[in-house]
């Protein structure tokens, strides 16, 4: 809940209130943001269902969790959009934020394997 609450303080920061560094631009940087909170908010939220079922039915509690937290990049973008003073929506961070759940997806599932061994 934390990790959550401290990622929705900072997608909802004022546009003046993040770096406005040219580097930021070059190396990506806000890309790798997404990625990194996305791919963390998947392992917190899926570890806890790892010894609790089947292996068949955490596979799919994993698909929902990260179909939701997707839904949850989505709207933040939305949110900055329309609520939150010099930010916009930007397609490139749900796809970075779509990366992230990938990759936070494909943790927990090679640590289930690892597990049901």
């Amino acid at each position: 809940m934390v990790w959550l609450i401290l990622s929705t303080i900072a997608f909802c920061l004022p546009g003046k209130a993040l770096p406005d560094q040219d580097w930021f631009a070059i190396v990506q940087l806000d890309k790798w943001i997404h990625i990194g909170l996305f791919s963390v908010m998947i392992v917190l939220w899926c570890l806890p269902f790892l010894r609790r079922r089947s292996p068949e039915q955490v596979g799919n509690v994993f698909v929902y969790i990260s179909v939701i937290w997707l839904g949850y990049g989505v709207a933040m973008e939305i949110v900055q959009h329309y609520f939150v003073s010099n930010r916009s929506f930007d397609i490139g961070d749900i796809a970075a934020d779509a990366l992230g759940c990938l990759l936070g997806f494909l943790f927990v599932k090679k640590q289930q394997r690892l597990l049901s061994r």
